[in-house]
């Protein structure tokens, strides 16, 4: 049984672990891109629960950190076309917002060419410098040589790029994204400007947008997205005090001032801890502050973000919960994260994978141990709260948990399991089939086969009937028949007997020439193992009378069978070396029942059953009482009977008169009334001539009336022979 458990488990944990290595090899080497989508997608349904936890953390309010001038539908509907506005317009509102105490102005609208209004674009760039807060978008693209759009080698003559970029200090930086243009041809403006970045987005490869780059490479240098040169800006940091480790964090170490950490992945790019869905922030029309309706005071001590949400500008993107939301606003999401040092703790690597084999493990031995449905049930269960836990910790602490590297584990090392034991089964189902067949009726081995649990190998303690069977006088027949004859008519015999001992389910043990040895109640459990025997044994007799007519008619030699039956415990289990076996059954039970069929020769009866059989079997079958045998090689006596027939119908009115008379001689006999005991025997074979019960007995009153018993002569008979 140890043995037996420490086995499946030994597999579970293989399985397991094999499972966990299919998982990670798949999910980091084979296919990662599509591990990662769906990964994605699991943290998109995640953000459900984040979002509305931290609407009730606000109670429903608006961020006003951070506000959004909007170029909405309205202020174009006021103001007309936006190609056709002129740039005094951005002066305007630059002069307004500083005036009113802003901390930092961040335009997300680029401008690509000079306007085509002339001097307005020096409105802009004054305006720019006056202000000293600042930061213009710049964007940049690949090479289209169609378009004779041709990779540049450096950017614009008069751009300060030093200002605005840093040099990769390691070989990892050098991998971070690349482009190979910059677009925009307003030198001055961004030269007056605190500071520019990119606006470029960098969608995953469903089109949402879950990370931001903080850096682009062009011509040898980083340059800065626009939400990280606004932070540098407003800390007052250089390019030369940012300091970057890819796949751990971006650190500005301002002079005199708080360090800012922001956790970036190996490409570089910022995982966005959206906090909620459109308008989140504060937003207010650019119409109403161009028209000076918004006191300048609104926005002092704030960040200003200046964008737009109406969708013909182009500037729409599809977040994890939201098809279209304002890029404007996916930069007021970083740039809070930033300022609020609030983001998406990812797990780390190592845990992950010790998630990935833990869960492996223990679904794959929970499915070796338990019942395939009860193994999946389990997996189930901890699937969901496995996800639970997941959604769970990001809505409160946004931590992002791996769901599908896990759940995948989970899963395929449940089908790994369920794939073994379906082998196994099978296997052990052909290991039953081929062992049993030619043993036991087919609707036994289909009932192993669908209940194996049934059959313990290597043995087990069993309650059931042994059944012995023997031709009378075997060794005399056979020598005056030659071997082909002799054989012939021995698997004719053991034919019909065998075909009797399947029909009651029992199961034939072996063949030892001409004995039979079947048992009932093994492998399979059977309540009514002794009636099963005892009818078995009944219908063998009948068929006898039948073959004896077939042989006296073929002039071959009629065989007469004695049979012996006992009931009791008996060892049932595979017996033998580890190279050969069978299945057997061993123990004092089955050796009396062997014993048995030998002493029906003393009484002349043809089925001997024993007390613990009688007991088994209730008032069904007519019984006579036999004697009392000690059998060889055991103490205690056993009181034995002969089987007479299936029922009271079955045995003749003139054997019933002789066994009323034997009955009565049999009192006699034990009183050691010789004599009158002689006497009703007497009767009993008047009656029945056959019978040989009284004939053994008249001969024992015979001899003990000439040898006395002893005073404490307990009527029991010995058998000195096997």
């Amino acid at each position: 049984m140890h043995s037996s458990l420490f086995r499946r488990l030994l597999i579970g944990g293989a399985l397991g672990l094999i499972a966990a290595l299919l998982v990670l090899l798949l999910t980091y080497a084979l296919e990662p891109r599509l591990f990662d989508a769906f990964e994605a997608k699991s943290l998109d349904w995640r953000y459900l629960g984040r979002l509305k936890t931290l609407w009730e953390q606000r109670q429903g309010a608006t961020i006003e950190d951070i506000i959004i001038v909007d170029i909405d539908d309205r202020s174009l509907k006021k103001l007309g076309r936006y190609s056709c506005w002129p740039r005094d317009y951005h002066a305007r509102i630059i002069d307004s917002i500083t005036s009113g105490g802003a901390r930092a102005i961040g335009f997300d609208i680029l401008f690509m060419e000079p306007d085509c209004l002339s001097g307005t674009d020096s409105l802009l760039v004054a305006a720019t410098g006056r202000s000293g807060i600042v930061y213009h978008a710049m964007a940049f693209s690949n090479a289209n040589p169609d378009a004779f759009l041709e990779p540049m080698k450096e950017p614009p003559a008069s751009l300060a790029a030093e200002r605005f970029s840093l040099l990769p200090a390691s070989d990892a930086q050098r991998r971070f994204r690349s482009a190979d243009r910059m677009d925009g041809q307003l030198a001055p403006l961004y030269n007056a400007a605190a500071g520019i970045g990119f606006a470029n987005f960098s969608p995953d490869n469903d089109s949402v947008i879950r990370t931001m780059p903080m850096f682009i490479q062009f011509a040898g240098r980083h340059y800065f997205a626009l939400t990280l040169a606004m932070t540098m800006g407003m800390t007052g940091a250089q390019p030369e005090q940012v300091t970057v480790v890819p796949g751990e964090a971006i650190t500005i170490q301002p002079p005199g001032g708080k360090a800012v950490r922001i956790p970036i992945d190996d490409a570089g790019r910022m995982l966005i801890s959206y906090q909620g869905t459109f308008q989140t922030f504060r937003y207010i029309s650019y119409y109403d502050v161009l028209m000076e309706r918004v006191p300048p005071e609104t926005f002092a001590g704030r960040i200003v973000l200046v964008g737009t949400s109406a969708a013909g500008l182009s500037d729409i993107r599809p977040v994890p919960f939201q098809d279209s939301f304002p890029g404007v606003e996916v930069h007021a999401n970083v740039l809070y994260n930033i300022l609020q040092s609030q983001y998406i703790e990812k797990q780390s690597l190592l845990s992950s994978l010790l998630i990935v084999v833990g869960l492996a493990l223990l679904i794959a031995l929970l499915t070796v141990l338990l019942k395939p449905v009860l193994g999946g049930l389990l997996g189930a269960l901890i699937i969901v709260g496995y996800a639970l836990l997941g959604m769970r910790w990001f809505a409160g602490q946004a931590f992002w948990l791996e769901l599908v590297r896990p759940v995948m584990a989970i899963v395929i090392a449940y089908l790994f399991v369920i794939l073994y034991r379906f082998i196994d089964e099978e296997r052990n189902k052909r290991y039953i089939k081929n062992m049993f067949q030619h043993y036991i009726t087919a609707s036994v081995v289909d009932e192993l086969l669908k209940r194996p649990d049934m059959l313990k190998l290597g043995g087990e303690k069993r309650m059931a009937t042994a059944f012995f069977s023997d031709i009378r006088n075997f060794t005399t027949v056979s020598e005056n028949l030659t071997p082909e004859i002799l054989v012939a008519q021995l698997n004719d015999y053991l034919t019909g007997m065998t075909e009797v001992v399947f029909k009651y389910q029992g199961y034939l043990d072996k063949y030892e020439g001409d004995a039979i040895m079947a048992v009932y109640g093994v492998p399979v459990e059977m309540q009514d193992h002794a009636r099963r025997a005892c009818l078995a044994a009944l219908e063998m007799q009948r068929e006898l009378v039948g073959l004896r007519e077939r042989w006296r008619r073929e002039h071959k030699p009629e065989f007469h069978v004695r049979m012996g039956i006992n009931s009791g415990p008996m060892i049932a289990g595979n017996i033998g070396g580890k190279e050969r076996f069978d299945y057997t059954v061993i123990g004092d039970s089955v050796n009396l029942a062997s014993r048995l069929e030998g002493a029906n020769k003393n009484y002349g009866t043809s089925i001997m059953i024993s007390e613990f059989t009688r007991e088994l079997l209730g008032d069904e079958f007519p019984l006579r009482e036999l004697d009392l045998l000690r059998v060889k090689g055991k103490n205690q006596p056993v009181r034995v009977y002969e089987l007479l027939g299936s029922s009271a119908a079955a045995v003749s009115a003139e054997k019933r008169q002789a066994i009323a008379a034997y009955e009565e001689g049999l009192t006699l006999y034990r009183q050691k009334k010789w004599d009158a005991a002689e006497a009703a025997f007497q009767r009993a074979l008047a009656a029945d001539p056959e019978d040989g019960p009284s004939q053994t007995y008249i001969e024992r009153c015979r001899y003990f009336r000439v040898n006395p018993v002893e005073e404490n002569w307990d009527g029991v008979f010995e058998m000195k022979t096997k």
